[in-house]
C-alpha cells in the first residue's frame, strides 16, 4: 500500500505540508461547495481519522489510489464522516485471501418471479425486484450469497424521484450491492465494517438509545434516501396518535406558550404548528433557512449535491 505520504500520527500539529495534502485527497477534508460558506474546509475529527487509518492499514488499499477513502455527509445530526470503497476494493481484498474463487455472474428477479442473466426493460419492466450474486471460496463447498432487494437500496431525492446514477443504471448499481454483501459474507474477518460507496448511501444512522424507552433509535440518513425508507417513515406516520402529536407539539413550543393561535376565533391549538414558532432551522449547508431537521440541508442544496455525486459517479464509472 502506498501510505508514505499519509502521516503516522493523528495529530495534525505534527504534520508536514505533504502529510496534510495527503489528509486531503484521502477525503478526509470537507469543503463547502455552496453559499456563505462556499470554499471553507473541515477537517474530519481525530477519532475518523484514526478510524480510517486503521482501517487502510488492516486492508491493504491505497487511499491515494482512491481504493479507500473517506467522506463527509450531512445528516440529521450535521457532518457525518464514514470510510467507504468502490466495489474494486473489495475485489482485490478478496483477491489478496487467497481463498477466492470467483464469483457466478450476477442475476436480477423480475417481476415475473423468475431470475434473469440479464435486465432488458424492455423485456423484464421499469427496474428489477432484487439482484443476487454467488460468491466462491476455495475452501468452501458452497457458494456465499448477497441478494439486495430494489426497495432497501435503489437512492431518491428529496422528492422521491430515483436519483441520476439509479435511473440511468440501475440493476447494474444493484447488482454491486449484492456482490459487496456477498463478498463481506465470504471475507468476514477482512471486510466487516467496510462498506462500499453504493450501500452507505442507503443506510440509516444511529443516533443512540431512547432513555426513556431503552430502545436502539434510528433515523434515515438525511439526502439520499430509498423507497424502502419513505415507505418506513410513511407508515410510523399513519400510526402516530393525536396524543402523540399533541405530545411533540408541546415539547417543541417555546416556554409561556400554550399554543398556536388557529385561525379566526384567536384561540390556541395544541397540532397546529406555525414555522416562526417551531420548524424554521438554517439549512448546514448554506444558512438558508428551511422548515425541516435541525442539522439537516434545504431543498436546494440537495438536489445540487445529487446532481455533483452523480456527476462525480459518471466520472469514476
Amino acid at each position: 500500500m502506498s501510505t508514505a505520504l499519509m502521516p503516522t500520527s493523528t495529530d495534525r500539529n505534527e504534520w508536514t505540508d505533504e502529510e496534510a495534502a495527503a489528509v486531503e485527497a484521502a477525503g478526509l477534508v470537507f469543503v463547502h461547495q455552496y453559499g456563505e460558506r462556499k470554499g471553507e474546509k473541515v477537517l474530519a475529527p481525530r477519532p475518523v481519522i484514526a478510524k480510517f487509518m486503521h482501517i487502510s492499514e488492516k486492508t491493504g488499499l491505497d487511499p491515494m489510489a482512491r481504493q479507500i477513502y473517506c467522506i463527509g455527509r450531512f445528516g440529521q445530526d450535521g457532518l457525518e464522516w464514514s470510510v467507504q470503497t468502490g466495489i474494486d476494493g473489495f475485489r482485490v481484498i478478496a483477491e489478496r485471501s487467497k481463498q477466492y474463487a470467483g464469483q457466478d455472474e450476477p442475476e436480477w428477479l423480475t417481476k415475473d418471479h423468475g431470475w434473469v442473466p440479464a435486465f432488458v426493460k424492455e423485456l423484464h419492466g421499469d427496474h428489477p425486484l432484487a439482484a443476487r450474486v454467488k460468491v466462491y471460496r476455495h475452501d468452501w463447498d458452497r457458494p456465499m450469497v448477497g441478494i439486495a432487494t430494489w426497495d432497501e437500496y435503489a437512492q431518491t431525492t428529496r422528492k422521491g424521484d430515483l436519483t441520476a446514477m439509479w435511473k440511468q443504471r440501475g440493476p447494474g448499481q444493484l447488482a454491486k450491492c449484492a456482490e459487496a454483501l456477498a463478498l463481506r459474507k465470504a471475507f468476514p474477518q477482512d471486510l466487516s465494517g467496510l462498506y462500499t460507496d453504493d450501500e452507505m448511501q442507503s443506510q440509516t444512522v444511529d443516533v443512540g438509545e431512547s432513555e426513556a424507552e431503552g430502545e436502539q433509535v434510528r433515523r434515515p440518513r438525511r439526502g439520499m434516501t430509498t423507497l424502502a425508507d419513505r415507505a418506513r417513515a410513511a407508515a410510523e406516520a399513519e400510526a402516530r396518535t393525536d396524543d402523540a402529536v399533541a405530545a411533540e407539539f408541546e415539547a417543541q413550543v417555546p416556554e409561556g406558550a400554550d399554543g398556536v393561535e388557529s385561525a379566526g376565533d384567536g384561540r390556541m391549538e395544541p397540532g397546529v404548528v406555525d414555522a416562526d414558532v417551531v420548524g424554521e432551522w438554517p439549512c448546514s449547508n448554506c444558512g438558508r433557512p428551511q422548515a425541516d431537521d435541525e442539522g439537516g440541508i434545504c431543498g436546494l442544496c440537495e438536489e445540487q449535491i445529487e446532481a455533483d455525486m452523480s456527476a462525480g459517479e459518471e466520472q469514476g464509472s
